[in-house]
């Protein structure tokens, strides 16, 4: 072959080997054999990392774990093909793009998104992502916004217009659904809001108390600013002229103005009055100082003084008044001997047979003030008996009464003395406890002496007697 046909023939085997086919009119600015390293590593036609360094917006989605391209590190080829054209499109839909699952994205479409065209939320004005803008301004030859499915928030506010000004919660789904957005009318809970609707209220078209206005070619309905502390707000007090005063509930109810003057269903609230508490005025749980507010009923203590001047404060069921008592009688009370075995105490052995005031008795929490104790800071025998012995075994077994002694009878005693520190041995096993342990007084009467006792022979026993 001579050498000049060898000069044409070289770049046709090397275009061959290196270019199979013209790049994307997106990817034009990469054509020619020096930059194929930008795209592929060398001697490999695979493509490198080089499309993630590129296209650095989606890589540093795929690095926090978000989007549609979370999971597609690799292999950027395999839907994004390239050298087939000018005029190819580098995105490739395996299916129809109305298809497509958005809940691959990580957002997933409901109501009237789940029918609007790509193009009405993919588009440039939507975009607020910075990473998308700056990257966009980088490549400037087309026009990347336009085309991109990256860079839209998901709040409501990045697509739709702020019509609430701020004024109210920025969470459009507390009041609103995509199905239907003037559905917020009928659906909302008002008693979310400050303002109660009960009776009658419930049936008000929204408009009668919040007037409509317009801002800006558009009609906005007024949300905040409305007064409603007192009836007269809203309603003219045009019988009584203020002569009772703001509170028209002592009264009346929401549920017919001029007719339901004395009945109220209570029912039909989120408390329901039962026993006793159908006896109570009205206005001793709505009062004067509630403004507008419903009175809190979680809890009895709060309508209740504690009588029990906060014994059962840091223990379970502590705040929980139906434990032991009902709304039909504060006395008696309905704590059972079963519950007991569930306290710190459980009754067992001749305890059972004790009346309750026995051990629960009269005691002064506070100056003037006189209740029955239920609680203890810790519940030691001494705390309700006597100790007889004097305190004696303090030292070698911290006063514990059952080391001896059991609940089903105190004068059965069950002492093991071969653990104590005089074990018995001999002619001292045949011996009555009382043979050693002798009665002694003091200034509170008699009482045994277990310890400290003698415990030398010659303190008991003298010369003669060993004679004997």
């Amino acid at each position: 072959m001579k050498f000049w046909n060898f000069i044409f023939i070289f770049p046709l085997i090397i275009f061959a080997q290196f270019s199979p086919g013209k790049l994307s009119k997106y990817h034009q600015f990469l054509e020619g054999n020096l930059n194929c390293i930008k795209c592929h590593e060398i001697g490999n036609r695979e493509i490198s990392d080089g499309c993630n360094e590129c296209h650095h917006p989606l890589k540093l989605r795929i690095d926090a774990n978000q989007g549609f391209h979370k999971d597609k590190k690799e292999d950027c080829g395999s839907c994004h093909s390239d050298h087939n054209g000018e005029e190819f499109e580098l995105v490739y839909w395996p299916k129809d793009i109305k298809k497509f699952d958005h809940s691959e994205t990580g957002y997933i479409l409901t109501g009237e998104h789940k029918s609007l065209e790509c193009k009405n939320c993919h588009t440039e004005k939507f975009i607020k992502d910075n990473s998308i803008i700056d990257w966009a301004n980088e490549y400037t030859q087309f026009d990347v916004l336009d085309r991109t499915f990256l860079g839209l928030k998901t709040d409501c506010y990045s697509c739709h217009e702020n019509i609430h000004e701020d004024k109210i919660s920025n969470d459009c789904s507390s009041c609103h659904n995509t199905d239907d957005w003037e559905l917020a009318k009928n659906e909302f809970d008002h008693n979310k809001s400050q303002f109660l609707l009960t009776g009658s209220h419930l049936k008000v078209d929204c408009e009668k108390c919040h007037p409509i206005q317009e801002k800006n070619s558009r009609k906005i309905m007024q949300l905040t600013g409305m007064a409603f502390e007192n009836c007269n707000n809203c309603h003219e007090d045009s019988f009584h002229k203020g002569a009772y005063g703001p509170t028209c509930e002592t009264c009346h109810t929401s549920n017919n103005w001029n007719e339901d003057l004395i009945s109220f269903d209570h029912s039909a609230t989120n408390y329901s009055l039962n026993g006793k508490h159908e006896n109570v005025n009205c206005n001793e749980c709505h009062l004067e100082i509630l403004s507008g507010k419903l009175p809190q009923f979680d809890q009895c203590n709060q309508c209740h003084e504690d009588k029990h001047y906060g014994q059962f404060e840091n223990r379970k069921n502590g705040s929980d008044c139906e434990y032991c008592h009902n709304v039909n009688n504060f006395i008696p009370s309905i704590f059972t001997t079963a519950m007991h075995q569930l306290s710190r105490l459980k009754l067992d052995g001749s305890h059972l047979a004790v009346p309750c005031n026995k051990c629960h008795e009269s005691y002064s929490p506070k100056t003037n003030i006189l209740t029955t104790q239920f609680t203890w800071q810790n519940y030691s025998c001494n705390v309700c008996h006597n100790d007889i012995h004097r305190n004696q075994f303090k030292q070698n077994y911290n006063n514990d009464c059952e080391k001896c002694h059991n609940t089903e009878l105190f004068s059965h005693v069950n002492f093991d003395h071969q653990k104590c520190k005089f074990p018995l041995d001999g002619r001292h096993k045949d011996l009555n406890c009382n043979d050693c342990h002798i009665s002694e007084l003091d200034s509170d009467g008699s009482f045994v002496r277990y310890s400290p006792i003698a415990s030398q022979c010659s303190d008991c026993h003298t010369f003669t007697d060993e004679i004997k």
